[in-house]
């Protein structure tokens, strides 16, 4: 029943309907599942504690954020909603993250990411008006329940890199197969540009791995980084060329669909609030409008989930999740030990790093991302923790005298 529970949780934190805005709705679920968060965390109360004091950092970003609604310039009632399901979702992160082990959780999320991988072709069949963008944006495009083709696109890149992963390792291939093809056709017809060209990316990095992992000799693997090396520096010197080129032949402007253009636009925003922020969410709330080209456009986010924190909670809070980023990034290590668990993990936390660059997939966005986010950091720690600590035992006992 408890797995039943934690993945009906992180099927609520995917999906806009169950917890984007500050409707009833969302409210009423946010304190369900704070609710049930809590009543699991109570018994364990001194592991909690232990988890948090061993990640001080995001500890005190946690904190930061919720006490940015002192700041906030919405009205207060609206400020401290946007807390509650912070805090909703933070503590179901500290739930999940507690109770199951590195395995459990990149386990449980591979489910749910499969899950809704159904659920979105379910829609798209059995409810096409709702399931496809109509109008006169993205007209046509499959946005499944997840309320936007760029959203079902980042949620069925996870799936589909997941799936990439379990394949290779060797288990219930034809499964895996099947959510491979399933996923790649919600890729293709949501067309979302970014997610296609992260989820080509991500493949190769998981290629990348699973070679060199299989490479024995120190002579070969040399051979094999520098020549990897090499492709993804004509890459980058190819794409830099004939940007301008390979953007128009897809249709596509070298100001990523506007993105640019809304980041002139909210720069003001950032200086008038550079280092503390206008609160989380608060400057969203009112739908700010940008004009650009002619054209006006009411914003619910960058763009980028970087801009958008710093909108939020400032350089400072900026500054301290790109710390929490590196440092989570250079303590790293994907051992032969349960290896498709960690490369795994590298992958989701890559994706959540790479992809809010261009996109919205953090904080000001659903809320599953937050929680990957943490359940990565927290592990990638205690991961660390366990190999300091079995390194200076090792030592210890070959430096003891003998007796």
């Amino acid at each position: 029943m408890k797995h039943i529970l934690t993945v009906a949780g992180l099927l609520a934190f995917s999906i806009p309907y169950a917890c984007q805005g500050l409707s009833p709705r969302v409210i009423t679920i946010a304190l369900l599942i704070l609710l049930f968060s809590y009543i699991m965390l109570l018994p364990s109360l001194r592991t909690m504690i232990a988890t948090l004091a061993d990640n001080p950092l995001l500890t005190l970003l946690m904190m930061y954020i919720a006490a940015s609604c002192l700041w906030a310039e919405q009205e207060q009632s609206s400020s401290m909603l946007m807390v509650l399901k912070f805090l909703a979702f933070s503590t179901f992160g500290l739930y999940f993250v507690t109770h199951y082990t590195a395995q459990g959780c990149i386990r449980l999320l591979v489910i749910t990411l499969s899950i809704l991988s159904v659920l979105n072709l379910l829609a798209v069949v059995l409810a096409p008006s709702f399931a496809i963008h109509a109008g006169v944006e993205h007209t046509g495009l499959w946005k499944g329940i997840s309320g936007h083709k760029n959203t079902l696109g980042t949620l069925s890149l996870l799936s589909f890199v997941s799936h990439v992963i379990s394949f290779f390792k060797g288990k219930h291939k034809a499964l895996h197969v099947g959510f491979i093809l399933l996923n790649a056709l919600l890729l293709i017809k949501c067309q979302s540009t970014t997610s296609l060209v992260l989820t080509s990316s991500l493949f190769a990095f998981i290629l990348f791995i699973l070679l060199f992992k299989g490479i024995r000799s120190v002579a070969l693997r040399g051979f094999f980084i520098s020549t990897s090396g090499l492709l993804v520096l004509l890459g980058l010197v190819f794409a830099f060329t004939f940007g301008d080129a390979i953007a128009a032949e897809f249709g596509k402007t070298t100001t990523l669909t506007g993105r640019t253009e809304i980041w002139q636009g909210i720069a003001g925003a950032i200086q008038s609030h550079y280092w503390f922020g206008h609160g989380y969410g608060s400057y969203w709330a009112v739908r700010p409008s940008i004009y650009a080209g002619g054209i006006r456009f009411d914003l619910t986010s960058s763009h980028s989930g970087f801009r958008d924190l710093w909108i939020d909670v400032g350089l400072t809070g900026l500054l301290a999740t790109i710390a929490l980023v590196t440092i989570t990034l250079f303590k790293f290590r994907i051992g032969k030990a349960d290896m498709y668990t960690w490369l795994t993990a590298m992958v989701f936390f890559l994706f959540i790093v790479i992809n809010n660059i261009t996109d919205s997939r953090f904080l000001n966005s659903l809320s599953i991302y937050w929680i990957i986010f943490m359940v990565i950091v927290i592990k990638v720690q205690e991961r660390h923790r366990l190999t300091v600590a079995e390194k200076t035992n090792s030592a210890a006992l070959s430096i003891s005298p003998l007796h």
